[in-house]
């Protein structure tokens, strides 16, 4: 067989090129690894089941979310997005359901179904590359490891939808490659674990999209000019039924709904509300995810104090050098298995800089968790090019595969001893603490209200805690309900019009709760300071300081909390604006983080 013997196998599992050299591994080196992997998980799954995991916030939506799959309520599009649409598509909220189901309904089934999806990932990933020989199995298998260790092994348990577009980009990728040589099986998992993605999360659309696109003209032109058409076009086939069953539930959306969920996403990236970061911030935080130490081994990105990714000067964007003198010796050395990689790898860099620059308002970091794969598969692509010249030699023929094996030990080893971090999962241990204290006494309190309640809160820590009592009170059998703008997120079982609820609970803070104290229509059933005494007194020093100023006696205490909120709004705007916020600033938001005072109230009566 000839150098190119991948591109035209005949059969549904490409062969590998007998002058491609696949060196062979060390048993003994597997075995290690595989008692690693064991001793990893189960530690991993240990800690999962044995903590008192708490969904807050998006993660006790996504809960309820699940819950709904296989009722009347069946979701048929994906999370929501904070501009008042879904991600696109429900595969993930179906696929956490069963382990969530068989875990009863505990939210440890949350995240041991993360685990399972993600294990899932991976394997298939592993599975595409054993197919294409040992070198890429054991070059694809560190780069998984490279990733695992990035997300930190916790992460591969977390449940939020950003995190699920990390391992599946990257497998999208391998699979996109192997479709290129053939590979029926890298087709289908290539549509599924691409759709997947992209319903997950809207953002990873455009280098999905791309890798799709690549790995459909290369069937289109294997099934017109290859060695075995009828083989591709059945692979062509099969995949389009896979696409068309995936996206089955979107579909119906949009012809059920006026106008659509696809269509509001659409019209979304066409107009976007806000200014989007451009080009150039575009290509600049691609180079750090190109950059050395890579931000996706060492999971983090740097943050400013608003929490978005600091674009600040130009990185040098290594990965992308190195990519491009692999490319060149590929293509010298007419390696084109390792040139088609490096051609994908370049596609991705290009499309990652695009998507980067159409992000809408502030480009935090988690709608970038997408980048990692990027990095990680041009660093791939060179690895791919250097490990098969190193093959060629005496020494690479017996060891070139066990040195990538000894080096994802490593890598394993040091993620055992790292051990597991929980604390990514529970958003804010203050916030944790609020609500575990502010539920209980709200529980009691609606119950001797008639239904249904209507549910009154915000989008900090009253708004987690007021989801926290809504998803409380329907495991218990009462009826309580936000207003019909959270239908989107929630579903429209659990919204109702005000005036149409028979009363009322709200979760206040700041003004709202000031002034709510002095109607009497409303009793305040409980109140929550996350703060100490020497904390609050802090913060309230902070507030006069910066926030102060002279009114007339007599005036509420509710008004003039309202005037000190507009002067911290335009102090707020101003440290934020500045190249080094002030220290006042910066413990004034720590503090604040860990969130206000909260106050519980009901009504004597139907909401007014």
């Amino acid at each position: 067989m000839t150098a190119s013997a991948t591109e035209t196998a005949s059969s549904s599992s490409p062969s590998v090129s007998e002058n491609d050299p696949q060196p062979p591994v060390d048993r003994r080196l597997v075995y290690l690894v595989v008692a690693l992997l064991i001793i990893s998980l189960g530690w991993l799954l240990y800690r999962l089941v044995t903590s008192d995991w708490l969904p807050i916030g998006d993660y006790r939506t996504l809960q309820l979310r699940v819950a709904d799959v296989g009722g009347s309520e069946t979701p048929i599009v994906g999370i929501y997005s904070r501009y008042q649409w879904n991600h696109p598509g429900p595969m993930l909220l179906y696929a956490l359901a069963l382990p969530y189901r068989l875990s009863g309904s505990s939210p440890v089934g949350l995240l041991l179904g993360a685990l399972a999806i993600n294990l899932g990932v991976i394997a298939s990933t592993l599975w595409i590359a054993a197919r294409a020989g040992r070198r890429t199995f054991v070059l694809v298998g560190f780069f998984l490891a490279l990733l695992c260790f990035g997300m930190n092994p916790a992460g591969l348990a977390d449940p939020w939808n950003p995190e699920f577009v990390i391992l599946a980009v990257f497998a999208t990728a391998i699979a996109s490659w192997r479709v290129i040589f053939g590979d029926r099986v890298a087709a289908v998992l290539l549509v599924l674990i691409g759709s997947f993605t992209v319903q997950c999360h809207v953002g990873s659309a455009l280098p999905v999209a791309l890798l799709i696109a690549i790995a459909a003209l290369a069937l289109v032109v294997r099934s017109v000019r290859g060695t075995n058409r009828s083989h591709d076009r059945r692979t062509a086939l099969i995949a389009a039924v896979v696409a068309v069953v995936c996206w089955i539930p979107p579909i119906i959306e949009q012809f059920i709904h006026s106008p659509g969920n696809l269509r509001l996403i659409y019209g979304f990236l066409r107009n976007p509300p806000l200014a989007t970061t451009g080009f150039a911030t575009g290509v600049r935080i691609m180079f750090r995810f190109l950059s050395i130490p890579g931000n996706w081994v060492r999971g983090t990105e740097p943050t400013l104090i608003n929490f978005a990714i600091n674009t600040s000067g130009w990185a040098i964007p290594w990965a992308l050098l190195a990519l491009c003198v692999a490319a060149w010796w590929a293509w010298r050395k007419r390696w084109r298995n390792e040139l088609a990689l490096c051609g994908i790898a370049g596609a991705l860099v290009f499309t990652g800089a695009i998507a980067a620059s159409r992000i809408v308002g502030t480009p935090s970091p988690y709608l970038l968790r997408w980048m990692w794969s990027i990095a990680a598969v041009t660093w791939l692509a060179v690895a791919a090019v250097a490990l098969r010249q190193i093959a060629l030699s005496r020494f690479g023929r017996r060891h070139a595969n066990n040195l990538v094996v000894v080096a994802t030990i490593l890598v394993l080893v040091t993620m055992l001893v790292r051990g597991v971090n929980l604390t990514p999962l529970r958003l804010s241990n203050s916030w944790t603490r609020a609500i575990a204290a502010l539920t209980p006494p709200a529980l009691d309190a609606i119950k001797e209200l008639p239904g249904p309640i209507y549910l009154g809160d915000g989008y900090g820590l009253d708004g987690s805690a007021g989801l926290d009592l809504l998803a409380r009170a329907e495991e218990v059998g009462i009826d309580v309900r936000r207003g019909p703008s959270w239908a989107y997120i929630y579903g429209d079982n659990r919204t109702i019009e005000r005036s149409q609820a028979a009363s009322e609970v709200l979760f206040l803070t700041e003004s709202a709760r000031l002034e709510t104290q002095s109607d009497p229509y409303y009793r305040e059933i409980f109140t929550y300071d996350p703060l100490s005494p020497d904390q609050r007194a802090e913060f309230d020093a902070l507030v006069a300081k910066h926030a102060g100023f002279d009114h007339p006696a007599g005036l509420s205490p509710a008004a003039i909390a309202r005037g000190q909120e507009q002067l911290l709004e335009k102090w707020v705007q101003t440290e934020l604006a500045a190249k080094s916020p002030s220290a006042d600033f910066k413990r004034y938001l720590k503090l604040l983080l860990d969130g206000p005072v909260v106050s519980i109230f009901v009504s004597n009566g139907p909401p007014r």
